[in-house]
C-alpha cells in the first residue's frame, strides 16, 4: 500500500479503503502522504464493497481503481484517462497489469466450463474488450452508476469485476483496455492469504453465482458438473490438492 501512495501523482485526489488488514501496512501507509482519505473498516467487508464505498466517498468523473500492491509507473494513468475522454460510450479501460491479467471476452457458460476442464480460454484481441481486471481500471462514474456498482455479493473478491463488466455491457457502455499503460502488480496476494482450499472455494462459488446470476438455473446446473468433473480430475492429476478439490466437489453438489 505504501508503495503504491508513493507512485501516484502528487496531484491525485486519494481515497484508500482498508478492509480490516491484519499487517501493519495501514500504519505504513499513513504518514507518506497528507490528505488522503484512509477509511478503516472493522472487518473485511470484501472487494466490491470497498470498491462502493471509494465511490461514495469520491466526486470525480472518472475513478481509478487499484489494488494495494500495485506501483503506477508515471504517464500510465493519463493513457487511460484519454481512452475515456475521445471514447463517450467507455464506462471503464483497464491496464496493463501482467500476462496473468490479460482481459477476456465476457465470460458465459461455455468460456466457464471450459476454464474448469482446464482447457486454456482465449484472450481479447482489440483494444474494445470484453472484461479487463479491477486491480488497474479506470471507471467513468456515469457508467459505474448506470450499472449499479460493484455487485457486493462476490465476497470477498473474485468474478466482481467480472459481473460489473458485464453490467456496463447490459447498460450499454463499452469496456477498452490498453497494454500500452502498464501497471506493476505481481498479484497473488489474497490467494495466497486465504490459502488453496479457501481460495478454490471462494473463486468458484463466486463464479458459480455469476453464471446463475446472468444466464440462470439450467445453464449453473452445466457448470457445476463441469467443477465436479474437472475437480475430480485434478485430484488423479495432483493428489496433493485433494484437500481444495473435495471442498470445491462438495460445494457443487449442493452446499453453494
Amino acid at each position: 500500500m505504501k508503495a503504491c501512495l508513493e507512485s501516484l501523482p502528487p496531484e491525485a485526489s486519494i481515497v484508500v479503503v482498508d478492509n480490516a488488514s491484519a499487517d501493519d501496512s495501514l500504519a505504513q501507509a499513513r504518514p507518506v502522504r497528507p490528505n488522503v482519505n484512509f477509511i478503516a473498516n472493522p472487518s473485511n467487508r470484501g472487494l466490491a464493497a470497498a470498491i462502493n464505498q471509494g465511490f461514495r466517498a469520491t466526486s470525480s468523473p472518472y475513478v481509478m481503481l487499484l489494488n494495494p500492491d500495485v506501483h503506477v509507473p508515471r504517464g500510465s494513468i493519463e493513457i487511460l484517462e484519454r481512452v475515456l475522454d475521445e471514447n463517450p460510450r467507455a464506462g471503464a479501460v483497464g491496464g496493463y497489469v501482467n500476462d496473468k491479467y490479460l482481459p477476456r471476452p465476457l465470460a458465459t457458460p461455455w468460456t466457464v466450463i471450459r476454464e474448469n476442464f482446464g482447457l486454456p480460454t482465449a484472450a481479447a484481441n482489440s483494444d474494445n474488450v470484453g472484461q479487463a481486471a479491477a486491480a488497474a481500471l479506470l471507471v467513468r462514474r456515469e457508467a459505474y452508476m448506470a450499472a449499479g456498482g460493484f455487485d457486493e455479493r462476490f465476497f470477498p473478491a473474485w468474478y466482481e469485476d467480472v459481473d460489473f463488466c458485464r453490467e456496463l455491457r447490459t447498460a450499454g457502455w463499452e469496456v477498452y483496455f490498453r497494454h500500452d499503460a502498464p501497471f506493476m502488480h505481481e498479484g497473488g496476494y489474497s490467494a495466497k492469504a486465504l490459502g488453496p482450499s479457501n481460495f478454490a472455494t471462494v473463486y468458484y462459488r463466486n463464479q458459480l453465482r455469476y453464471i446463475r446470476k446472468h444466464f440462470g438455473a439450467i445453464p449453473g446446473i452445466a457448470v457445476r458438473l463441469s467443477l465436479i468433473v474437472g475437480m475430480l480430475a485434478r485430484m488423479l492429476a495432483a493428489p496433493s490438492r485433494a484437500g481444495a478439490c473435495s471442498r470445491v466437489i462438495a460445494g457443487a453438489l449442493g452446499g453453494w
